[in-house]
């Protein structure tokens, strides 16, 4: 039987613009969700006989939550599947994985991503942190004990690896 190696694994470590770019697509995907679901909502109440100034009212107020719940669960569900990356981060080839090498869970992922708004009121330098950190994390990567790296290949594969 083989011994595990006392040498830690090496990764490459994805930087500032491959995690930029992935999220740009993120924010993309997420907005449009939310804006198809406003939209839906729009539809539906105004087929149950909500006039038409009230139904637009009611969408654009649900707008905003609808995109909080809706970026949550995308990104931590989609962190803590077997491909370990959203669509954005898929597109670009990078998986996100705890620092012992394993899949996040669905709380792991879900306080990852919250831990954003830290990186993001800190006038944004939390994010660039992966810019210049020796492993590429960003401040919400830290709290999370979470590495950003770059995969095998970008691949849109629904299978498992």
């Amino acid at each position: 039987m083989e011994q595990p190696s006392s040498k830690p694994a090496t990764y490459d470590y994805a930087g500032f613009w491959l995690r930029f770019w992935a999220g740009a697509v993120d924010v993309a995907i997420e907005a449009l969700g939310a804006l198809v679901v406003t939209l839906l909502a729009e539809f539906v109440m105004r087929g149950f006989g909500v006039d038409r100034w009230n139904a637009k009212v009611f969408a654009g107020f649900a707008y905003v939550p609808i995109l909080a719940i809706g970026s949550w669960l995308y990104c931590a569900f989609m962190e803590s599947s077997s491909w370990r990356a959203t669509i954005g981060k898929r597109l670009f080839g990078l998986e996100v994985i705890t620092t012992n090498g394993d899949r996040l869970s669905f709380g792991q992922a879900t306080a990852r991503h919250f831990m954003k708004f830290l990186s993001l009121f800190t006038a944004t330098i939390g994010f660039l942190m992966a810019g210049w950190t020796q492993r590429r994390q960003a401040l919400h990567d830290m709290p999370s004990d979470v590495l950003v790296i770059r995969g095998a290949q970008a691949t849109f594969s629904l299978r498992n690896r």
